[in-house]
Order: C-alpha cells, then structure tokens, then sequence
C-alpha cells in the first residue's frame, strides 16, 4: 500500500491513531495468539521476567527493571521496539513527531490551523521511536525535558512563548519508547521533572508551565536500593511506574552457558 504523503490522503485511507501503549499492547496480543517468540535471545527469563512484562504491557503500564548489571534490562527494552507498528505517520520537520490528526507542539498546531490537509507527513520507523539514555548526576533538566533556544529569543520572541523551546531528548520520543539506565543516579530535582511529563503532561521551563501531553511508553532500570547508595528513586516517581520487575542471574548451569556461547 502507497503511503499518504499529506494529512489529506491519511484522512482518506481511513487511518486512525492509536497510542503508544495501546499500540504495544495489540501488537503483543497478536504475537501472543500466533505463539510467537518474544524477546528472542533473552534466555533464562521464560517463566519469570518475562510474564511480567506481558503482564504490564498488557495492562498499559509503564515498567521499571530492578537488578544487578549484566543481567539484560537494557537489552530487553530494545527489544520492545519489535511489538512497535512497522510504521507510523508524522508531521515532516516536526521535531517531536507530532500525530498528525493531534499535534501537541506550537509549531504543528499553527502548521495544521494554517494549511491543513496540505501539511507534508513523513512515516517513521520503531527505530526511529526508540531513545535511551544513561542516567548520571550531571545530566539536567534541559538534556531531558528542553532549554529556552536563545537564538530564538534574539529573534524576537518572548521567553515565555513555547516555540522558543529546545526540546530535549524525551519529548522527542513522543510517540515511541523512552528507556532510561540507572535511574537512581539522576538528580532529584530533574527526576521531579520527569514526574511532570509523566504524571501531569506538562513542563516547567525556567518558570514557565507548558502543556505537553506526550505519549510514551517509558522503562526505567535501577540497582536495588540494598545494592547502591549512589543516589535513590523519589517516591512519587517509583510509583509512577505500574510495574516493578526484578531481573536475576541465570538460574541454571546450562542457561549460563547459552549466555556465554551467545555473546
């Protein structure tokens, strides 16, 4: 099938969004009922991790890993991107991949008001809907959520208009799977941060508030709290994530091996 090139020719092929995680979970029940291989190569997990994870996806929540290094959080939620649409439409130049029936962004909503069915669409891939990033103190609030573009503001808008925003790198995954390692080792402040876009769909940039209703499926992995003392998860954020699976080493000689012999 020709894919549409403009929002007009979408809205003729009867298209209709879905969100990331309703996505994820059609996709997954449709693997789930043709018994297909989940997470093929993640050896060691079958009865155990896993479940859990269908668990979640089936119930639309978003996931944290606890556990020790080594032991594939990380290579799991790459792996997620396979329960992921082959493609999707977006706004072309859009730089957060705006849904083009329900853009979020300044810019695509003035685009949209403006030229309509006319606005040129691009269509991504779940490559292209994937980020991760490492957690580390030093990371800020700009890297994850967006910065006032001072270029922006020398070209004559007010600091408070929300098309001087640089957005950082999880509204840029809107629409995809946003993964972040080591949670505990992000600063507060800036998890307090990620808290808004996740819970209250908007952000606070320099004082001033922005709707931002993203829609992410996020998976986040920590060492449990017995095992580091490096920093710690806030409250309101843990229980922001709907599921909490512990990963662990293989149980099974034989399961150690097929590890060894896959890497």
């Amino acid at each position: 099938m020709t894919q549409a090139t403009t929002i007009g020719a979408l809205r003729e092929t009867g298209y209709r969004p879905k969100s990331v995680k309703e996505e994820l979970r059609g996709n997954l029940i449709s693997a789930l009922a043709a018994k297909r291989e989940m997470f093929k190569g993640i050896v060691g997990y079958e009865t155990t991790v896993i479940p859990q994870i269908e668990n979640a996806i089936l119930s639309g929540q978003d996931i944290i890993f606890l556990g020790e290094r080594g032991q594939a959080k990380t290579r799991i939620a790459r792996r997620l991107i396979e329960l992921l649409d082959e493609t999707v439409p977006a706004i072309a130049g859009c730089e957060i991949n705006d849904d083009p029936f329900a853009p979020i962004c300044a810019a695509c909503k003035y685009r949209v008001a403006n030229d309509g069915d006319s606005v040129e669409l691009v269509w991504l891939t779940p490559d292209q809907r994937y980020s991760e990033k490492l957690a580390t103190p030093d990371i800020s609030i700009a890297d994850l959520i967006g910065e006032v573009d001072p270029i922006k503001v020398a070209e004559g808008r007010y600091l408070s208009d929300e098309m001087t925003i640089h957005y950082g790198l999880v509204p840029r995954t809107h629409r995809g799977i946003f993964t972040l390692n080591e949670l505990p080792d992000l600063a507060e402040r800036v998890q307090v941060g990620l808290l808004n876009v996740m819970e209250e769909r908007d952000v606070q940039i320099r004082g001033y508030k922005v709707r931002l209703p993203l829609d992410l499926f996020v998976v986040a992995s920590a060492n449990p709290e017995d095992y580091t003392n490096r920093g710690r998860i806030i409250t309101p954020l843990k229980d922001r994530f709907g599921s909490q699976i512990r990963t662990h080493y293989p149980k099974e000689i034989t399961t150690e091996v097929g590890i060894m012999e896959q890497e």
